[in-house]
């Protein structure tokens, strides 16, 4: 008896298996940013005062799926983000109410951001339409400096996950919406990306299209910014 229900065991094992699946992806993007950035003194241009540019940076991302109804699907990514300026002051403002600048003083800028990003979600629809839903933690850790001073950002954001995915049929060919999103009081954060993807053999692909991201922090510890970054992506995949 122990060996039947032994053998039963691996079996109901192995045919579970063959519906737990997912995907990896590896990417690269160009966020463009516009926008504003205050830190306890007057509200400066990122792009015409701390002469933010556009920038490329690395992204992952990956899915793990099971056949377990009442569970949800996790999804956990990583991205870097990061800008840098020099330049000239296009006008007087001060940083964190003691660095003061006037018109066309150097300054040096960068903003070094790590992103993770852990997701639980539920996949409603699976067929032709595929779409998701979930939550989303996404945690915001690094610093944002202007010449000597250096502002820590270490924050993590609870947001609402969703991801539609339409098949095109008798082709490999797919599009796809995926993005999270939250707003409360007068701050507000979301990511975005919209892209088109080609499916080769042994779940192989590749995909491309636009990614934009929205940070608008509303006087946390004396710091807020309400910008825009956005650009193309591309990336490969393994859809296993």
């Amino acid at each position: 008896m122990k060996k039947i229900l032994f053998i039963t065991a691996i079996t109901t094992t192995i045919g579970m298996a063959d519906f737990i699946g997912g995907e990896v992806d590896l990417g690269f993007y160009a966020h463009n940013p516009s926008g504003m950035a205050q830190n306890g003194g007057d509200s400066v241009d990122i792009e015409k005062d701390l002469n933010w540019k556009n920038e490329n940076d690395i992204f992952f991302k990956a899915y793990f799926e099971h056949p377990i109804p009442i569970l949800p699907n996790i999804k956990v990514g990583y991205s870097k983000f990061s800008h840098e300026g020099k330049g000239k002051a296009s006008k007087t403002f001060s940083w964190n109410g003691i660095d003061l600048f006037r018109v066309n003083d150097d300054i040096y800028s960068n903003l070094d951001l790590d992103i993770y990003d852990f997701t639980l979600y539920y996949e409603l629809l699976d067929n032709w339409l595929n779409f998701d839903m979930g939550l989303n933690v996404k945690y915001l850790n690094g610093s944002i400096k202007v010449d000597n001073d250096n502002t820590d950002i270490d924050l993590p954001i609870p947001m609402l996950y969703a991801k539609a995915k339409v098949d095109i049929p008798s082709t490999d060919l797919s599009f796809q919406a995926e993005g999270n999103y939250i707003s409360y009081d007068k701050n507000s954060l979301y990511d975005l990306e919209i892209g088109a993807r080609y499916s080769f053999t042994l779940g192989f692909g590749i995909e491309a299209g636009y990614k934009a991201m929205k940070i608008k922090i509303d006087d946390i510890d004396d710091f807020s910014m309400d910008a825009d970054f956005s650009g193309a992506y591309g990336k490969v995949i393994w859809d296993f």
